[in-house]
């Protein structure tokens, strides 16, 4: 076999040998890394200027419109997406999702807390990151 050449079915056969907890852990994952990005896109696209350094405006769009750090309730998603692929029984998988969602949830309140003081017309009916919980 050449250097070029790829046998595809060697590529391909560990991926059915995968588990039904592997797929919807990596269909978790994927969800939330697709709302991360389009967060991300969102957020980069409020100041196409960088001479516009002092004007802020209330983002919106996505989750945008339940939550105040859309990107870090993805990230989470994200870590939600590893627990469920591990089959919920790794240690370590369970205290990295723990410190990820203690560390997202205090700059989460602290960046709800500086849009709530920057903008009076701040919609008042979203949470800080997680929707209906906080």
């Amino acid at each position: 076999m050449s250097a070029m050449e790829i046998d595809w079915w060697e590529s391909v056969n560990p991926l059915l040998k995968l588990g039904r907890l592997q797929w919807i852990g990596s269909a978790i994952f994927l969800w939330g890394w697709i709302h991360q990005r389009r967060c991300h896109e969102i957020l980069g696209s409020l100041r196409p200027h960088a001479k516009q350094v002092d004007d802020y405006v209330i983002p919106t769009g996505d989750w945008l419109e339940i939550v105040s750090s859309p990107h870090y309730l993805a990230e989470i998603v994200i870590y939600v997406g590893f627990v469920v692929a591990s089959g919920g029984a790794d240690l370590t998988v369970w205290l990295l999702f723990l410190f990820v969602v203690a560390n997202l949830g205090f700059a989460a309140a602290e960046t709800h807390k500086w849009y709530l003081g920057k903008f009076e017309n701040y919609p008042r009916n979203r949470f800080a990151i997680i929707p209906l919980i906080f």
